[in-house]
């Protein structure tokens, strides 16, 4: 099937390029006020799918286009919208589009930390802006939705893509991906994940997504190994505007959702704010979720500035699935729903296992509070500082009657004798996170050049406990709310750092682009009670980028570009201190094995270390464009997963010496119609440990090496493709699309047994905007996913797979004034 599609990819690109299409559409987006550029202006044809932003020099063109009668909308943040009708029969149209400012006296400036602004710049990426996913967002996560983005996919816990999803891009998972919105970081500091979970709805306030594939694609925040996400929410915009929506689907999922826009108040100020609430019971056994979201924002805008205040995240509540399933259950509709606390396989393959409990659930609140400000200094110059905080709080409670007293430090040396564990015993686990941080940059650009110089300070620190929150027969000062804490710790890590980013024409077809990025990074653990571990540790990188882009033609490019990015560990690589009271021990050297003493400045896990390299080229018209790029990333010291699961649902990892992946993307994007587009895209990729030894204990409890030189690096499939149909025509707009997913192996033994099987699924959406009913808009939506009733395993680690639920609907409405 993959390679059916490539063959479809490749004859596309060689046969298909539109003909019979002669017509023109191009112009120049100015300000009425000034006659000053309008860069980045939004220009589409109404009715379908084509559309572009303007250059520069507020210029865009359509080319290729049939004759026929269009609706051509250019609109720009703070400018009133124009609608031009447009006669296409005997010759090109060429326009000066001439907006009026809707009154607000300064620039309107969009943040844009780390985004490609031209496509002539030696950089692997895809965009995805409102205008595109609006139609088709009902209740998806951002994983979800930009799994049909080239190189990318994603999976679900309780397979119904609502709760905790995860994404990948080149099968890099997205500790090792870099996701910012608003230029301001979001991956956690010490545990390098991104927590979709604890800003829901976030796509009803996004504007674009820019998605950037490879390593060293950001100048600050963590390290882009896989690629690089970044996000900016929505414009505070100078209309008014009410939205009220409602929607429900499958799993008795429903979702409700209010907001409002002030509009420009006295020629500066806007106000906005939006509040959502999603229920679902998930596809898996007590998979819930109750997740309330909000955004809440204002903006000042004069002549010089731009200040944009931003408060925004929701209170989530939700029943603990963070456990994957036997392999052998995916075929079964019962049995691929359970949800289990704990289970293993025993003696000839036979299963023991508990029941996930109504009480095992979570209750975390992460409010991110951002102030973006811009100052315009002159035509060349522009002065840009984020501040940020974000805050998270909460706890979850898990099973605990497999534990024994040791565990919960419950024996003599502690005042207990405990010789059993009572079976409704209750863990909870608590975490409260705080970070703030200042990013400045100073942005120079003339005709030919752009320079941006700026840093980052970002300071974490965190507080961990476990105690008992429930346990029969248990003294009453070791359970519950004034229980005793069987382990509890502290840590930091503190970030700065500078970076110093230059795009340069060198000539008319020739770009050249350079990064260079100086990283300080230090973790402190500190205040472990009963152990008294305490280090600090200390990274400093320098992470430089080049690249260079020749223009062959208007139409067409080549480019190349080089990188070397380091990572470090994750806090956990170095020490798991909520496991410590189960025998984990440092992973550093230890200075004396018999008393148990390690040297804190000799970590065991080293960072790892890539060297990048791209080979591209791409061709584009209005109706048309093609892109072809080959990847080659080195690694030496790769953190790679080992196969297994800890009791948090985190995967278990370790250093290779030495790894390798190279692979080989396409894509097309044509507009077949007007009214009809294909997108297709497709990757065949080699991930492969060229270096890496393991040690297990053998039947003799003796510990004996394993070579693993030259098998496949677990969780990275070696085909992904995508191919997207979408048809729009006045108020109507369908989207079919079609993901197949290759073989992925869950550990790296190379064992059938441990690898998911190959999948495809097939989504169907929706979107219909009705007319005539003296209101502004209403609109209906509707998604269809696994259209076929495809029973699949989306993901798996070790012996444990995650089943994407069978098909299941969504049906929405919304009404704004």
């Amino acid at each position: 099937m993959f390679n059916r599609l490539c063959l479809i990819l490749i004859i596309l690109s060689i046969n298909f390029l539109p003909a019979n299409t002669n017509y023109t559409i191009r112009g120049t987006v100015l300000s009425a006020e000034d006659g000053a550029f309008l860069p980045g202006a939004n220009v589409y044809l109404q009715g379908t799918t084509i559309g572009a932003t303007s250059n520069k020099h507020g210029q865009f063109s359509f080319s290729s286009l049939p004759a026929g009668e269009y609706l051509l909308i250019a609109n720009f943040m703070g400018y009133s919208e124009q609608r031009i009708p447009i006669s296409l029969s005997n010759a090109d149209t060429v326009l000066t589009i001439r907006l009026d400012r809707k009154l607000i006296s300064g620039p309107i400036i969009a943040v844009e930390a780390s985004r490609i602004q031209s496509p002539l710049l030696p950089v692997t990426f895809s965009n995805i802006d409102k205008r595109e996913f609006e139609p088709i967002y009902t209740t998806q996560d951002i994983p979800e939705l930009l799994s049909d983005l080239p190189s990318t996919m994603y999976y679900s816990d309780a397979g119904n893509g609502i709760g905790y999803n995860y994404l990948s891009i080149r099968g890099f998972d997205q500790r090792r991906i870099s996701v910012l919105i608003n230029g301001i970081p979001q991956n956690d500091p010490e545990d390098h994940n991104v927590y979709w979970v604890d800003f829901p709805d976030l796509l009803a306030n996004t504007q674009s997504i820019q998605v950037q594939r490879g390593g060293g694609n950001v100048f600050y925040g963590p390290a882009a190994i896989g690629g690089s996400i970044n996000i900016l929410t929505s414009y505070l915009s100078p209309e008014r505007k009410l939205t009220a929506s409602y929607g429900f689907g499958s799993f008795n999922t429903e979702k409700y959702s209010f907001s409002c826009n002030t509009g420009l108040l006295e020629d500066h100020f806007v106000f906005f704010g939006r509040v959502s609430r999603l229920k679902s019971d998930g596809y898996r056994d007590r998979a819930w979720v109750n997740f309330w979201s909000y955004f809440l924002g204002g903006a000042y805008y004069d002549k010089k500035n731009s200040l944009r205040l931003h408060f925004y995240g929701g209170p989530i509540e939700d029943g603990l699935v963070y456990n994957g399933l036997p392999k052998e259950y995916n075929s079964n509709t019962i049995l691929r729903k359970k949800n289990y606390s704990w289970w293993e396989y025993g003696d000839n393959d036979t299963l023991y296992y508990a029941e996930r409990r109504t009480d095992e659930n979570e209750n975390f609140n992460q409010p991110h509070l951002e102030l973006l400000h811009e100052y315009h200094i002159n035509s060349n110059l522009n002065l840009n500082n984020a501040l940020f905080y974000v805050n998270g709080y909460g706890f979850f409670d898990y099973d605990g009657s497999w534990g024994w007293p040791e565990y919960y430090r419950l024996t003599p040396e502690y005042g207990y004798d405990i010789t059993e564990i009572p079976a409704d015993a209750l863990i909870r686990a608590y975490v409260d996170n705080k970070q703030f941080g200042w990013l400045p940059k100073l942005i120079w650009r003339t005709e030919k050049n752009e320079i941006t110089i700026g840093g980052e300070a970002r300071i974490h620190r965190s507080f961990h406990w476990g105690r008992l929150q429930k346990g029969t027969g248990l003294p009453a000062e070791v359970v519950g709310e004034n229980g005793r804490h069987f382990y509890e710790y502290k840590s930091a890590k503190d970030v700065f750092s500078v970076y110093y980013h230059q795009s340069y024409e060198m000539y008319k077809n020739l770009t050249a682009l350079g990064n260079l990025q100086y990283s300080y990074k230090k973790y402190s653990f500190y205040d472990e009670k009963y152990l008294g571990n305490r280090f600090e540790l200390v990274y400093q990188f320098i992470n430089p980028r080049v690249g260079l882009n020749y223009a062959l033609s208007k139409n067409s490019n080549i480019y190349m570009n080089v990188s070397h990015t380091v990572r470090e560990p994750r806090l956990k690589n170095l020490y798991h201190g909520s496991e410590a009271s189960g025998g984990e021990l440092p992973k550093f050297e230890f200075t004396s094995p018999v008393d148990s003493a390690f040297d804190f400045n000799k970590p065991l896990v080293n960072p790892e270390a890539l060297t990048g390299f791209e080979l591209g080229y791409g061709f584009s018209t209005s109706l048309f464009r093609l892109t072809l790029n080959g990847y080659y990333m080195s690694f030496t010291d790769e953190i790679v997963k080992d196969g297994g699961l800890d009791q948090f649902g985190d995967p278990t990892t370790g250093n290779a010496e030495h790894t390798r992946h190279m692979g080989v993307e396409a894509g097309i994007d044509w507009q077949v119609l007007p009214q009809l587009a294909l997108e297709a895209n497709g990757v065949l990729s080699e991930n492969e440990l060229i270096e890496h030894t393991v040690y297990y204990e053998n039947e003799n409890d003796l510990v004996v090496p394993l070579s693993l030189d030259g098998n496949q690096i677990a969780g990275f499939p070696n085909k992904l493709g995508n191919i997207s149909l979408i048809y729009s025509w006045k108020d109507l707009f369908i989207k079919g699309s079609l993901k197949y997913v290759g073989k992925m192996y869950t550990d790296n033994s190379q064992s059938e047994k441990y690898s998911v099987d190959p999948y495809k699924v097939i989504n169907l959406h929706l979107n219909y905007n009705l007319k005539n009913l003296n209101l502004p808009q209403v609109s209906i939506q509707g998604r269809i996913s696994n259209l076929l009733n495809s029973k699949y395993l989306a993901y798996g680690t070790g012996v444990e797979f995650f089943p994407a639920a069978e098909r299941h609907w969504f049906v929405g409405f919304k009404i704004e004034y």
